[in-house]
């Protein structure tokens, strides 16, 4: 599966940069993202439940920054973990002034073990996009001070859903 994409934030670099790397913000805006914990000096652990067509279910996830010129570039090393399977990756992104704001591109492989390897590679790259444009949103709006999300129960767990 590969990935690529942009989307432009209301923030400075510098700003955008730091939220990133912030557990905090990532539990806000990561979509599903029930927990999240910096393990190491650039290292995430977290659980992530998502409830979309073919991947229903809370998946493990971890996450390295292997490489980063701050507030330029980084580089992400991860993988996600559950009953449907597993995928594995990396992604860099690269910041840059744009007008106000920052415009942030990034592009990313990744594989995929289990039954999710059993979905349509169009499907799967459409899904992903998807969550990462969700994701992109939600952090140019906590960057803006609006939350972007709001608490929800869902069977007793608490999971993020994003507003329409």
């Amino acid at each position: 599966m590969k990935i690529h994409g942009g989307h432009t934030l209301s923030a400075p670099r510098a700003a955008v940069f730091a939220a990133i790397c912030d557990p905090d913000v990532l539990l806000g805006v990561i979509p599903g993202c029930r927990e999240i914990e910096q393990t190491g000096d650039a290292e995430y652990r977290g659980l992530i439940s998502l409830r979309l067509p073919g991947i229903v279910g809370t998946y493990r996830t971890v996450v390295r920054l292997v490489d980063a010129e701050a507030p330029n570039y980084g580089r992400l090393d991860g993988e996600v973990d559950g009953t449907l399977g597993t995928i594995k990756g990396s992604a860099t992104f690269r910041l840059a002034e744009s007008g106000a704001g920052t415009r942030i591109d990034y592009e990313g492989h990744a594989t995929i073990g289990g039954p999710l390897a059993r979905l349509d590679n169009r499907f799967i790259e459409g899904l992903a996009g998807s969550l990462i444009n969700q994701g992109l949103r939600n952090l140019d709006a906590r960057l803006q001070g609006d939350p972007p999300a709001r608490v929800a129960l869902d069977r007793g767990q608490q999971t993020r859903e994003t507003r329409a």
